[in-house]
C-alpha cells in the first residue's frame, strides 16, 4: 500500500468516526459533484486544450465547535487537458489532481442559510500524462481554501454550494491549480 493509498484510509475512517459521533447537531457528512473545474494551465503550440477538468467531486465530514467547524474532505479534481511542464518545456498533455484535506470552517448562519469560509491543509497526488508517452506525478503537501452557502431543508438536510481552491505540484517545476465549483448533500447527525 502506497502513502496515498493510506493517507486515503486515514482520511476515510475519520470521515466515518465523524459521522458516527453521537453528538445531535454536531457532526456531519456530505458529498458534492464537481460542477466545473477549472485548471489553470496553458494552452499553447496547437496543443488540444480543455482547462475544465472531467468528472470530480468530493466526500467530506466534520465536527461543529460553537462557532468553529474542522473538516475533512477526500476530492478528486478530474482531468483537465492543455500544455504541461516536461523538463522545463511546455509538452501537450493531461493533468489530474486527487487527495485528502483539513479545513478549518468559519460559518455564518441566519436562518436556514449558511455561510462559510474555509482554509486548511491537504496532501494532494498530481499527475501529468504526456500527449507524446510518459508520465509524472508527485504528492505534496499544499494550502486550501474556499467558501461556501448552504441551505438547511430541514434539521438533518442541507443542500451546499462550495468553491475549492487546491494547489498542487505535480513535477518540480509544474503546477496544476485548480477552482472546483461543487454542488452536493449533507446531513447532520
Amino acid at each position: 500500500m502506497n502513502k496515498f493509498q493510506i493517507l486515503l484510509a486515514s482520511a476515510l475512517t475519520a470521515v466515518a468516526g465523524a459521522a458516527s459521533a453521537q453528538a445531535a447537531g454536531q457532526s456531519y457528512i456530505g458529498a458534492s459533484i464537481g460542477l466545473q473545474n477549472k485548471y489553470s494551465i496553458e494552452c499553447v503550440g496547437g496543443a488540444a486544450c480543455d482547462k475544465t477538468g472531467s468528472f470530480g467531486g468530493k466526500v467530506y465530514g466534520g465536527y461543529n465547535i460553537d462557532q468553529f467547524a474542522v473538516e475533512g474532505m477526500v476530492f478528486s479534481t478530474g482531468r483537465a487537458k492543455g500544455s504541461v511542464l516536461k523538463s522545463g518545456s511546455l509538452v501537450a498533455g493531461e493533468v489530474r489532481n486527487m487527495g485528502l484535506g483539513v479545513y478549518g470552517v468559519l460559518p455564518l448562519t441566519v436562518d436556514n442559510f449558511t455561510l462559510k469560509g474555509k482554509l486548511g491543509l491537504a496532501y494532494v497526488n498530481s499527475k501529468a500524462t504526456y500527449a507524446a508517452g510518459g508520465s509524472q506525478s508527485k504528492s505534496s503537501f499544499a494550502p486550501v481554501f474556499g467558501a461556501g452557502v448552504s441551505y438547511a431543508i430541514n434539521k438533518q438536510w442541507s443542500v451546499n454550494g462550495d468553491w475549492d481552491h487546491i494547489r498542487a505540484k505535480y513535477s518540480s517545476d509544474g503546477k496544476a491549480r485548480v477552482n472546483m465549483l461543487s454542488a452536493g448533500l449533507s446531513y447532520k447527525f
